[in-house]
This record gives C-alpha cells, sequence and structure tokens, in this order.
C-alpha cells in the first residue's frame, strides 16, 4: 500500500475516503459515541449529531489531505509526484478524537494548509503584499477558531522573513489581514448576543497529563526519524525548498507548544494534531530513505493496524 501512494498515480486518492469510512465504521460499531456539542472556538458551541459530526470530519479530512498533499507536490518537495503524504495525514489523524468529531481542530488544519500555499507563492524580489495579507487573514480565521494561536503572532510575523526581507508594508498588512476575522467573529458574537468561552483549569501535576509524557516521547521520535532523514537531501536541495522545509519545522513546534498548553488546560490531546499536520511533509522523506526507508514502511503498518484493533481492545 505505501508504495503504491509513492507511485505518480492520482487515482490512489480516491482510496483515501475509503479509508476515512472504515475507520469511522469501526469507530461506530465498537460502541463509541461522540459528543454532540461540538467547540469552535470564538464562534461558539454548536450542536452536531453523530452522523453530521462523521460526515464533515469526513468532508475535511479528504480535503486537508488532498490540499496537503497538492502542496507537497506543486512546489517539489520531490522531484517526482508523491502522494504518501495524504495516507500519512489520514492515518495520523485516526489517532486523534477530531478524526471522529468535527470541531475547530479540523478547521485549524484547513486553515493552516492554505496558510501554506500563501507562504510558497511569496518570492524574494518580487511583489508579496498580496500574499502576505491573504495569509494573515487567514492564520487570524484559524486563531479565533483557536485563540492560543494569538501568541504566536510575532512568530508568524516573523516566518515571513524567511521567504522574504523585512518591508514596513508587509507587516502593516499582516496586522491588518489578522485582525479582519476578527472583526467579523465580534460582529457574529454581537449580532447573536453570545459571548466567548474559555475553559482553561490548568492542572499540570494530574494522573491524566502522565500520557503527556508518551505524546512528546512519540513527536520526539517521529522528529527524530524526519530529521536525519531529511539532513542529506538537504545537502543537495535548493535554496528554496531549504526555507520551505525550515518553515515547516517552525510550525511544527507551533504545533507541539500548542498541545502541551492544550493538554495541560484541558486534559485533551487534539491540538497536537496540529504539529502532525506539518510533521506528515517530513516523515515523507523517511519512506525514500535507504537507511529509514524500511523502519518507517513498519512504523507505519504497525500503526495502521493498531488504529484499528484499538476499537476492540
Amino acid at each position: 500500500m505505501i508504495r503504491l501512494f509513492l507511485m505518480n498515480r492520482v487515482w490512489v486518492l480516491l482510496l483515501l475516503p475509503l479509508v476515512i469510512a472504515i475507520f469511522q465504521y469501526l469507530h461506530w460499531i465498537s460502541g463509541n459515541i461522540s459528543s454532540e456539542i461540538a467547540d469552535f472556538g470564538l464562534w461558539g458551541e454548536w450542536q452536531l449529531t453523530q452522523n453530521i459530526s462523521y460526515v464533515f470530519s469526513g468532508i475535511f479530512l479528504v480535503a486537508n489531505a488532498v490540499t496537503l498533499n497538492y502542496s507537497y507536490n506543486s512546489y517539489e518537495f520531490l522531484d517526482r509526484n508523491s502522494y504518501l503524504t495524504s495516507l500519512l495525514y489520514v492515518i495520523a489523524m485516526s489517532f486523534y478524537k477530531a478524526f471522529y468529531e468535527f470541531n475547530y481542530v479540523i478547521c485549524v488544519h484547513f486553515l493552516f494548509i492554505l496558510m501554506l500555499l500563501q507562504f510558497y507563492e511569496m518570492k524574494q524580489h518580487l511583489d508579496a503584499r498580496k500574499y502576505v495579507f491573504n495569509a494573515f487573514i487567514i492564520i487570524g480565521l484559524a486563531t479565533t477558531f483557536q485563540p492560543l494561536l494569538l501568541f504566536f503572532f510575532p512568530i508568524f510575523a516573523t516566518s515571513v522573513l524567511i521567504f522574504r526581507p523585512f518591508i514596513i508594508r508587509e507587516f502593516i498588512l499582516s496586522i491588518l489581514g489578522f485582525l479582519v476575522p476578527f472583526i467579523y467573529c465580534f460582529t457574529y458574537l454581537w449580532y447573536s448576543n453570545s459571548s466567548p468561552i474559555f475553559e482553561f483549569e490548568w492542572s499540570i501535576f494530574t494522573t491524566q497529563n502522565t500520557e503527556l509524557l508518551g505524546i512528546l516521547a512519540t513527536y520526539f521520535a517521529l522528529i527524530t526519524i524526519a530529521y536525519f532523514s531529511i539532513r542529506s537531501r538537504l545537502q543537495k536541495s535548493s535554496v528554496r525548498l531549504k526555507k520551505q522545509i525550515l518553515l515547516l519545522w517552525l510550525f511544527v513546534i507551533i504545533g507541539l507548544i500548542t498541545g502541551i498548553l492544550v493538554q495541560l488546560g484541558k486534559n485533551e490531546l487534539n491540538d497536537f494534531s496540529i504539529s502532525i499536520l506539518f510533521l506528515t511533509s517530513l516523515l515523507t522523506y523517511s519512506f525514500l530513505h535507504k537507511t529509514y526507508g524500511l523502519i518507517a514502511s513498519v512504523v507505519l503498518y504497525v500503526c495502521m493496524i493498531y488504529s484499528m484493533l484499538k476499537f476492540f481492545v
């Protein structure tokens, strides 16, 4: 199956809805019940039935996987097309509740992928005001879904410097673009006579948070494999590709920090998936590496088997 997605055969993307449907079916027959209250950050909580949640999460998962893979192929991360990134994303997401419960997390993924496309369009010596403004509208909208991202605005603004020199007009546009979604969001809250809800109870030393160490150990192992797989390739890659990969590493770190904060504040693991969103593109290189290719393949197959068996264990 891995070799099938590594080949330049676009039709394999048609298998993704089937894979997602299988996971959701296993989730349903195993007696798991999804919450009917979906959290959408500053936009409030919406009531969704389990079937509707399955449908919308499935649609967004397919859209995210395909769009993420499009960015990977279109901006020449490899010298030939590969569709493994989309499969890695789907398999990795099957371990998170957001796979089965439609909420803000899956929306943030979609927006971050669109943000990547805007960053990848920025060129060193060409006018990038349109891309900067669009990127920060998207980042601002993602922040309305996950308000913790507000603390990372300086990092988002600095990340433009990976592709562009500092230009004051573009910096001002980034601030204006970031604020636009908040204007619409607070207008919606005012019109609907609602108020944002923040439910954070910091609890660092609890038994629930002991699993945080296991999560971090897993991510450390994945990051290590990705780093050593990419290192040799970067020595011969273009400056442009090095910048794109640097941007992905930056957002992997942002995702990890966000995941840790949410785990400590709400005992939820969903936000760690923001990190895996970017890490899947980096891990794709592992399957092409002479040393780590076999290891990565074995790990993926083990994860696929366990992700299905976990419903019955």
